[in-house]
C-alpha cells in the first residue's frame, strides 16, 4: 500500500468526523431530534471529539453540546455527568476565540437551568477562565462569556458572590465601555444579574464605576427601554439617587440623565423613580445648583417623570416645584436653554395635573403661553369639584 493510499485513510476518517459534528449540530437546533439523538448516546460519543486534532471539528463539537445542554436539564446534567465540563474549562485558556465562544455557550446552556447546575460549574473552575476571556481581544468572546457568567449569577445571592469574588464586575464594566452595542447590552444584563439579589452586591456594582457608564448608554438610542428596565430590576434608580444626594455640581448631571431617561420611557418605570423619592433630590438640584446646564437637566427630568399621568404629575406638583420652574421661565438672566427646558416640564407636568391646589399658585404669575394649560386643567377638573367651585 502506497504512502497516498494509507493517508487517504485518514483523510476518509477526518471527513467522517467533520461530516457527523456538522450533522448532530445541525439536527441538534431542532427540538424534535433531540429524544433521537439522546437514545443514540450521542453525548459520549461527542466527549472524545472535544479533544480532536482539527479545531473545526472540537467547535462545532462544542456547539452541539451547548445546544443539547440548552434543551433541558436532564441534557445538561448529562454533560456535568459525562465529565465534560472540566475538558472544557481547560480549553478555554488555550484554544481559538471560536472554539472559546464555544466552550462558553455551552457553560452558558448548563449553568441557566438551575442553581445546582450553575454550581457544578463554578466547582469545575470556570469562573476563573471565564472571567480571564472578558479581557479577550475579541468582542465575541467578551460576549459569549459574559452572558455565561449572567446565567450563573441571576439564580441567587451565593452564586452571583461567586462571580463578584471571581473579579467579573471591574471587567464587565470595561464591557459596557467598548463600542459594540450587543456587547454593552449582555454586560449590562450581567451587572443587573450580579446586583439584583442584595443591596450589598448592587453597592458592588456601584462601587465599580458602572452607573456613570450605564448612564451615558441610557442617552444612547440603541439602549433604550431593555436598559432602563436592568437598572431598574437591578435596584440602580435606589442607587442613583443616593449618588444625586450625596454629591454636588457636575457629577450630579449623568444621574440627573439617568433618572429623567428611565422616567421618560414608560407610566411604571416612572413611577418607580417616585417610589424610589427621586423627586426631592432632582428639586433640590433644581434649587441648588448654580450652573443653568445642571439646572436644565434636572428641570427636564423632572418634566419627564411629571408626563405620564395626573398621579405622575399630582407627585411631582406636590412637590412645590411648579413655582420654581416658572421663576425659572420668566428669569430673564436664565440661559435659553434653561428656559426652554423649564417651559416643556411646565406643559408635560400641568398637561397631566388635576391636583388644583397646586395650580392655584401660578394663575397670578404665568405668562398666557403657560396660563392657557393651567385654564385647561381648571375647566376639567371644576365640574367636579365643588370646593374649588366655591372658592374660586
Amino acid at each position: 500500500m502506497s504512502q497516498r493510499q494509507v493517508l487517504q485513510v485518514f483523510e476518509q476518517y477526518q471527513r467522517a468526523r467533520t461530516q457527523f459534528v456538522q450533522a448532530v449540530a445541525e439536527l441538534a437546533a431542532r427540538p424534535q431530534n433531540i429524544e433521537t439523538l439522546q437514545n443514540a448516546g450521542v453525548m459520549s460519543l461527542l466527549r472524545p471529539l472535544l479533544l480532536d486534532v482539527v479545531p473545526t471539528i472540537r467547535q462545532t463539537a462544542a456547539l452541539a453540546l451547548g445546544r443539547l445542554a440548552n434543551y433541558n436539564d436532564d441534557l445538561a446534567e448529562a454533560v456535568v455527568k459525562g465529565n465534560i465540563l472540566p475538558q472544557l474549562v481547560c480549553s478555554l485558556s488555550e484554544q481559538n476565540r471560536f472554539y472559546k465562544k464555544a466552550a462558553a455557550f455551552v457553560l452558558r446552556a448548563v449553568g441557566k437551568h438551575s442553581p445546582q447546575l450553575a454550581q457544578a460549574i463554578v466547582q469545575c473552575g470556570a469562573l476563573e477562565m471565564l472571567v480571564i476571556c472578558l479581557e479577550d481581544f475579541d468582542p465575541g468572546v467578551k460576549e459569549a462569556a459574559s452572558w455565561a457568567l449572567g446565567y450563573i449569577a441571576r439564580h441567587n445571592s451565593e452564586l452571583s458572590q461567586a462571580v463578584v469574588d471571581a473579579g467579573a464586575v471591574p471587567l464587565l464594566v470595561l464591557c459596557i465601555q467598548e463600542p459594540e452595542i450587543a456587547l454593552k447590552r449582555i454586560a449590562a444584563s450581567t451587572l443587573s444579574d450580579i446586583s439584583k439579589h442584595s443591596p450589598e452586591l448592587a453597592q458592588t456594582v456601584v462601587d465599580a464605576g458602572a452607573i456613570a457608564h450605564l448612564a451615558q448608554m441610557i442617552l444612547n438610542p440603541d439602549a433604550k427601554l431593555k436598559l432602563s428596565q436592568l437598572i431598574v430590576n437591578a435596584g440602580g434608580v435606589a442607587a442613583v439617587i443616593d449618588c444625586i444626594g450625596s454629591c454636588g455640581g457636575t457629577v450630579r448631571l449623568p444621574g440627573i440623565m439617568v433618572l429623567g431617561y428611565i422616567a421618560a420611557h414608560s407610566e411604571n418605570l416612572s413611577m418607580a423613580v417616585i417610589v424610589s423619592k427621586g423627586i426631592p433630590p432632582l428639586c433640590a438640584c433644581l434649587i441648588e445648583e448654580h450652573e443653568d446646564h445642571i439646572k436644565a437637566a434636572a428641570a427636564w427630568a423632572l418634566g419627564q417623570v411629571g408626563s405620564h399621568t395626573p398621579e405622575h404629575a399630582r407627585a411631582v406638583a406636590e412637590a412645590n416645584v411648579l413655582p420654581t420652574l416658572l421663576a425659572m421661565y420668566m428669569d430673564t438672566h436664565s440661559s435659553e436653554d434653561l428656559q426652554m427646558k423649564t417651559k416643556k416640564a411646565l406643559k408635560n407636568i400641568l398637561q397631566k395635573c388635576t391636583y388644583l391646589p397646586a395650580l392655584e399658585p401660578l394663575l397670578h404669575d404665568a405668562p398666557p403661553n403657560i396660563l392657557k394649560h393651567i385654564v385647561g386643567q381648571f375647566s376639567k377638573a371644576l365640574p367636579h369639584d365643588s370646593k374649588h367651585v366655591v372658592s374660586l
